[in-house]
C-alpha cells in the first residue's frame, strides 16, 4: 500500500471531523410517524437480493473466511476451504470479471421479484469493490480496474432499483487493524465510510456486518460512526450491527435486526430482515462456491413465506462468479421465485405479518380489510384457526379460483374445507375479505 494512498488530504479530514460530532440517540430525535415514513419502502418491498462478491470467486471458497491467517478480535472455527494468506491476498491480480454487467444484475434481481439489492463494497478479508483513495489493496488495482459500487448503484438509480451497501468494519488485511487504540483503523474506516456514502447518489440501506464480538463500543467509535452515516445520508436504513458488544443501547441498535441463515420469529414490533444464501456449500454459501448448490425452490419459497407471514422481510444471496456472471443455476431459481411473485406478490408486498401468528400450518400476511391465508399444511380437508372478531364478507382461492374453499365461523373457531385434490403442495393462498380493518384484530400488536 503507497504511504500517499493511505491517508485523506487535510481538507477532506476536516470535513469528516466536522460532521462526526456525538450520537444523537435517534429515539429522543425522530418522530416515530418520521420513522414510519423512512422506512415505508422498506417494509413494503419485502424480498431483496444480497450479493456477495470479490476477488474470493477465484478460488470458489467462502468470502474472506477462508483467508488462512490470523484474525485479530476474533475466535473463531475452522472453515471449509483454507486459502493461505499470500494466495488469497494477490488472487485480485487475476480477478477480471470481463461479463460483469452491472445492468444485468439488476434486470435479474426484478425478475425474482425482488426489490432492493445489497452488495458487498468491503468484506472482512479488505478488499475494496470501489475506487477507494484511501487504499491500493482495490478493484482498481486489478486487471479489471472498473468501480463496481459505481456501475451497481447507477444501473440500480436507472432503474428503480433500491441501492445499499454491505461494509465490514473488520479488515484481516489492512496493517492498522486491531492495533493499539485502533485509532488509525477507525481514521481508516471513516474515510472509507464517507467515499461510499458521498461519491454513488443515494444510499438506501447500510448494511454493517459484526464490529467484532465482544470488544468495546469506545475501541471502536460506533456512536461516530452511526452518527457519520445519518448525517451523510439522513434517509438511509441501517441494520443492527452496530450493539454488537454486549451493550444494547437504544441508539446503536439500528432500524432493524438481522437473523443470518435462520428465519426469524414472528415479531411485529421491531423490523427484521433475514439474510440467507440461495445456495447451500460446506461452510457457508457466501459468495460464488464451486462446491454448492442450489436450494430447490419449494425451500426458497418455503423461506420467503416464513419472513413475510412472521413480519420480515429476506435478503436472498447471490453468489456471482469470478467472470462476474451469477450462474445459470441460481439466475434459474431466482426467476422462479419470480414467476410465483408474479402471480400472487399481492399477498407478499406491502402487507404486514399478522393477524394470525406462523406456525406448521402457514401464516397470514395483512393488507387493508384483506388477510391472506398461506396455507402449507393441511388437516386433510381443512384448516381450524382462532376466530376473527370481524365479519367475512367473501373469500377466494389466489392459488386456484377455481377451487374456493368453504368456511364456517363459531364463537372460538375459523373452519376452512378444501378438498386435498385441490390443495396447493407448497402454498394455497386463500384470501379473506373483512368487513373491517384486519388492526383491530390484532390485540395490542399481538398475532391471533
Amino acid at each position: 500500500m503507497k504511504e500517499a494512498a493511505k491517508w485523506l488530504t487535510i481538507s477532506a479530514w476536516l470535513y469528516i471531523l466536522a460532521i462526526a460530532s456525538p450520537l444523537a440517540v435517534r429515539a429522543g430525535v425522530e418522530s416515530p410517524d418520521h420513522y414510519d415514513a423512512r422506512m415505508a419502502w422498506w417494509r413494503e418491498a419485502r424480498f431483496g437480493m444480497f450479493i456477495h462478491w470479490d476477488m474470493s470467486s477465484l478460488a470458489g471458497t467462502e468470502i474472506s473466511w477462508s483467508r488462512k491467517g490470523s484474525r485479530p478480535l476474533d475466535v473463531t472455527g475452522d472453515p471449509a476451504g483454507y486459502v493461505e494468506d499470500p494466495r488469497y491476498d494477490h488472487l485480485y491480480e487475476k480477478f477480471n470479471p470481463k461479463k460483469f454487467n452491472a445492468a444485468a444484475w439488476v434486470q435479474l434481481a426484478k425478475d425474482a421479484g425482488m426489490n432492493y439489492i445489497v452488495f458487498t463494497a468491503k468484506h472482512h478479508g479488505g478488499f475494496c469493490m470501489w475506487d477507494t483513495k484511501v487504499s491500493d489493496y482495490s478493484i482498481m488495482h486489478s486487471p479489471f480496474k472498473r468501480d463496481v459500487v459505481k456501475e451497481l448503484a447507477d444501473a440500480c438509480h436507472q432503474s428503480g432499483m433500491h441501492f445499499g451497501l454491505y461494509y465490514s468494519p473488520r479488515d484481516w488485511h489492512h496493517p492498522d487493524y486491531g492495533i493499539g487504540d485502533n485509532a488509525r483503523y477507525h481514521q481508516y474506516l471513516k474515510a472509507q465510510l464517507t467515499e461510499l456514502l458521498t461519491k454513488y447518489g443515494q444510499v438506501d440501506v447500510m448494511w454493517f456486518d459484526s464490529f467484532g464480538h465482544g470488544d468495546s463500543i469506545q475501541y471502536w467509535h460506533a456512536d461516530e460512526i452511526l452518527t457519520l452515516v445519518r448525517r451523510l445520508q439522513p434517509q438511509i436504513i441501517v441494520n443492527n450491527r452496530c450493539s454488537f458488544f454486549g451493550q444494547e443501547l437504544e441508539a446503536l441498535k439500528g432500524d432493524f435486526d438481522t437473523p443470518e441463515q435462520r428465519l426469524g420469529s414472528f415479531q411485529n414490533s421491531r423490523a427484521w430482515e433475514s439474510c440467507m444464501c440461495i445456495v447451500d456449500a460446506p461452510g457457508g454459501g457466501w459468495s460464488y462456491r464451486s462446491d454448492g448448490k442450489v436450494k430447490s425452490f419449494a425451500g426458497c419459497l418455503k423461506i420467503l413465506l416464513g419472513c413475510t407471514t412472521g413480519d420480515g422481510n429476506l435478503l436472498l444471496d447471490a453468489g456471482p462468479n469470478a467472470l462476474g456472471e451469477i450462474p445459470a443455476d441460481q439466475s434459474e431459481r431466482l426467476r422462479e421465485i419470480g414467476g410465483w411473485l408474479k402471480r400472487l406478490g399481492a399477498s407478499i408486498y406491502g402487507t404486514r405479518g399478522g393477524p394470525y401468528r406462523n406456525g406448521a400450518w402457514g401464516g397470514s400476511t395483512y393488507q387493508g380489510k384483506t388477510i391472506y391465508l398461506h396455507i402449507q399444511k393441511w388437516d386433510g380437508d381443512r384448516l381450524v384457526l382462532p376466530a376473527l372478531k370481524s365479519t367475512i364478507a367473501a373469500c377466494a382461492n389466489q392459488t386456484n379460483p377455481m377451487a374456493v374453499p368453504a368456511f364456517s365461523q363459531t364463537e372460538k373457531s375459523l373452519i376452512l374445507k378444501l378438498a386435498p385434490e385441490q390443495q396447493d403442495q407448497l402454498d394455497t393462498v386463500v384470501a379473506l375479505q373483512l368487513v373491517g380493518l384486519v388492526e383491530r384484530e390484532l390485540d395490542h400488536g399481538h398475532p391471533l
